[in-house]
């Protein structure tokens, strides 16, 4: 089988790639103008009367009942990854003043009913709700 050109087509794609590859080339190594001018730009000008205080950045402020259910959270989650058998199975933990709810999935009723058991066990929960799923070969 011979396939034919034509001489224009070819030069059209020649000078069509030539083209492609200056314009690529033009373009490496140069940096925008913006850059150059905001090397000389000038700090801005205290505004008298103005405290300093108001310019440092206050530190994010955490509420304290988030922190603690974050905190009794991983305990929760802390206490399974202890256990050999619940170590193995993705259980996310909520936690909400004192009340868990686990969520995920487990291969037994033992499972599940060993779950509750040790995220009852862990210090400050005071109840524990489970939406865990009974999934065979999980």
């Amino acid at each position: 089988m011979k396939i034919l050109y034509s001489k224009s087509g070819v030069r059209t794609f020649a000078a069509t790639m030539t083209a492609i590859w200056y314009v690529g080339i033009a373009g490496c190594g140069k940096t925008s103008a913006p850059e150059e001018t905001a090397k000389n730009v000038s700090p801005p000008v205290p505004v008298a009367g103005s405290s300093t205080k108001s310019q440092k950045a206050e530190p994010p402020r955490v509420d304290p009942a988030a922190a603690a259910n974050a905190t009794q959270a991983a305990a929760v989650r802390a206490a399974f990854a202890a256990d050999s058998r619940l170590k193995s199975f993705a259980i996310d933990v909520r936690a909400a003043n004192g009340a868990v709810e686990l969520f995920g999935t487990v291969d037994s009723k033992s499972s599940q009913q060993k779950a509750e058991k040790i995220a009852a066990g862990v210090a400050g929960v005071k109840s524990v709700k489970s939406h865990l799923v009974l999934v065979s070969g999980s």
